[in-house]
């Protein structure tokens, strides 16, 4: 008996590769997923260090965004 054919991918079986058979791309459509809506979980100590005002005056894009929001006449300028 000859020896079973080997495999062109090292770690595969030859029936793993004799059973890849492309597949429509449709195929592929996400069918059930997690559910969306729940992405911000508030959290203030991050909150103030991303948004904050210590941290706008400190770069000079920041110092341009609290400068923005004087011209516009915000109330608030930062967290």
């Amino acid at each position: 008996l000859p020896p079973p054919p080997r495999s062109p991918l090292p770690g595969t079986s030859s029936a793993a590769v004799l059973c890849r058979v492309p597949v429509p791309a449709w195929n592929f459509r996400q069918i059930r997923g997690k559910s969306r809506g729940n992405e911000y979980q508030p959290n203030n100590w991050k909150r103030k260090k991303t948004h904050g005002w210590i941290k706008r005056i400190r770069t000079p894009g920041g110092v341009a965004v609290i400068l923005r929001r004087m011209l516009k006449g915000r109330k608030s300028l930062s967290h």
